[in-house]
């Protein structure tokens, strides 16, 4: 957990200092060196940092998901929003700057009226993206 403080404290503290994010929920766990996840939701879009085995990935969910385990990962996000592919799912400098510049237009993809056919588009790319990495 003190990695994802940290990572936050020093990378993205704009989501809750500018952007009115609230801490919501958090996990830890002492596998794999200190697994832990946080997450932080505005009023249009919930987002989990998760470190597993010593790296940390970012996710998406709506604010009202359909299941708690319908996370779409940032390089998902990315690809859906931009067009391009070759991101990767770890928080790295480019990730954090899309997440600062585009923070908007995420929260404009969760909303009510887009999330249907966000959510078809999203597990559309990750289909995709499995088929691409494990044939």
């Amino acid at each position: 957990m003190d990695e994802i403080l940290e990572f936050l404290l020093r990378h993205c503290s704009f989501l809750y200092k500018d952007l009115g994010c609230r801490f919501v929920d958090s996990q830890c766990s002492k596998s794999f060196g200190g697994d832990a996840l946080l997450i932080l939701a505005s009023d249009k879009v919930r987002f989990r940092f998760v470190r597993d085995r010593g790296q940390l990935f970012a996710d998406f969910q709506g604010p009202t998901a359909g299941t708690d385990d319908e996370w779409f990962s940032i390089d998902i996000v990315r690809k859906h929003l931009t067009g391009e592919s070759e991101y990767h799912s770890e928080m790295n400098p480019e990730n954090i700057a899309f997440l600062k510049e585009r923070f908007s237009e995420i929260e404009g993809l969760f909303q009510p009226s887009s999330l249907t056919a966000t959510r078809k588009q999203l597990h559309k790319l990750e289909a995709e993206r499995a088929k691409r990495l494990f044939g």
